[in-house]
């Protein structure tokens, strides 16, 4: 019977990591030829767009970091992602725990409205936002981008969080208010260390959609100096042509530092997704 059980289990195990490998191979593969064809000629990439080049190319990155402006709009990304974060943790940080921890009358309203807020694209505001950021005068600014970037951030991190927090048991606040600690000081000095992974995860979502997003950041920035790095592939494409090898160039330019993100910080990223509550 046992020898029975071991083979289910074995037998289980291999379907399970066969089909693991092949969704691996699948997610992998196109990242891995990007990459791979950003060192091929752009005769190889047209007439070969998938295997190994013929000959290794290596001036793409330099002819690429160079025409797409990419140390400027490293500089700008960074500049407006890294505002963000700063912003959204702190409006995030005290409305969840606002609204996880303490009790008022509009507590269900605003939980309702962040619901809401998700439901709707938000490309439907951005006519309005423009003739609105055009009136006050911060239109073609990283200002702009940045207000409308942490509007667009906050409701559902402000939910993960909230939800997050509200796992934490309220006694430790207590406590903390035992020995003198307001509100204030009991969010910074007991939530906030305990909640450091969720915190964390919402930094890397927040980074990484704001790294990504051009609609608006191609809509709002008209000043080339100013414009971020989703928006530098017009740049290699024209009207009768365009060079792909530095257009796979580009891409692996634009992804590189979300995946180094992801791979140094994963472990605490998938922590912070998938803890609920507190244990111990």
């Amino acid at each position: 019977m046992k020898t029975r059980k071991k083979v289910k289990q074995i037998t289980a195990d291999g379907f399970k990591y066969a089909f693991l490998t092949i969704m691996l191979v699948f997610a992998a593969f196109p990242l891995i030829q990007v990459v791979i064809n950003s060192f091929k000629t752009d005769a190889d990439v047209k007439t070969m767009p998938i295997g190994l080049p013929e000959k290794w190319v290596f001036n793409n990155y330099r002819d690429a970091w160079e025409i797409g402006g990419y140390a400027r709009a490293y500089f700008n990304s960074f500049l407006v992602g890294g505002c963000t974060i700063v912003i959204v943790l702190t409006v995030v940080g005290l409305g969840a725990y606002a609204l996880s921890k303490l009790h008022f009358k509009m507590r269900g309203f605003f939980t309702a409205y962040f619901f809401v807020a998700i439901s709707l694209p938000g490309f439907l505001y951005i006519v309005p936002d423009y003739f609105f950021m055009n009136k006050i005068g911060i239109l073609d600014t990283r200002m702009s981008l940045v207000i409308v970037y942490t509007a667009m951030q906050i409701p559902f991190n402000m939910l993960l969080l909230r939800t997050f927090l509200g796992g934490i048991p309220r006694e430790l606040e207590e406590a903390a208010k035992i020995d003198g600690c307001n509100e204030l000081n009991s969010l910074l000095k007991i939530t906030v260390p305990i909640a450091k992974p969720i915190f964390l995860t919402v930094a890397l979502l927040v980074f990484v959609n704001v790294w990504n997003e051009y609609l608006w950041s191609n809509t709002f920035i008209i000043t080339d100096e100013l414009k971020t790095v989703a928006t530098r592939f017009v740049k290699f494409t024209g009207e009768y042509s365009s060079n792909m090898a530095r257009i796979y160039t580009a891409s692996v330019i634009s992804i590189l530092p979300v995946v180094l993100l992801y791979f140094i910080f994963s472990n605490k990223f998938i922590e912070g997704m998938t803890s609920g509550s507190v244990k111990g």
